[in-house]
């Protein structure tokens, strides 16, 4: 089984609606594309026709990941695209966020957020 037949198998586990022919094709963006938050991947359902599904986060890395997250983003006038990524625990209370410090990268919460802070931008460093 390939690394994209498995991410679809997971996929529909996660309640995502990948009808039977579906596939995932990698779209190679450069590195700057990448960070600006293109797809490296999208799904196609039976026929060719775009499902209106993908990530920024390759394949293998969202197998990898304990859990995934979606999120409806807005792609133009009347019409929004799902984006999979994988699912963060803040490092604060456990919850489920998307939410990642600017300057460590961990994630937090919103709530967490507000009481994280480094040396130079207000209190010392915690290890929290």
């Amino acid at each position: 089984m390939t690394i994209a037949e498995r991410l679809i198998a997971r996929l529909r586990e996660a309640g995502l609606d990948l009808p039977e022919g579906s596939r995932l094709v990698r779209i190679y963006p450069s590195p700057a594309m990448r960070n600006e938050g293109a797809w490296s991947w999208s799904a196609f359902g039976p026929g060719g026709r775009e499902l209106q599904i993908g990530s920024q986060y390759p394949m293998a890395e969202l197998l990898a990941a304990e859990r995934l997250d979606t999120m409806q983003v807005t792609s133009g006038p009347v019409s929004s695209d799902t984006e999979v990524f994988p699912a963060k625990t803040c490092r604060g209370c456990g919850r489920t966020t998307s939410t990642t410090c600017r300057i460590c990268r961990k994630p937090y919460c919103e709530s967490c957020l507000t009481d994280h802070h480094h040396e130079g931008y207000g209190t010392p460093a915690d290890d929290r």
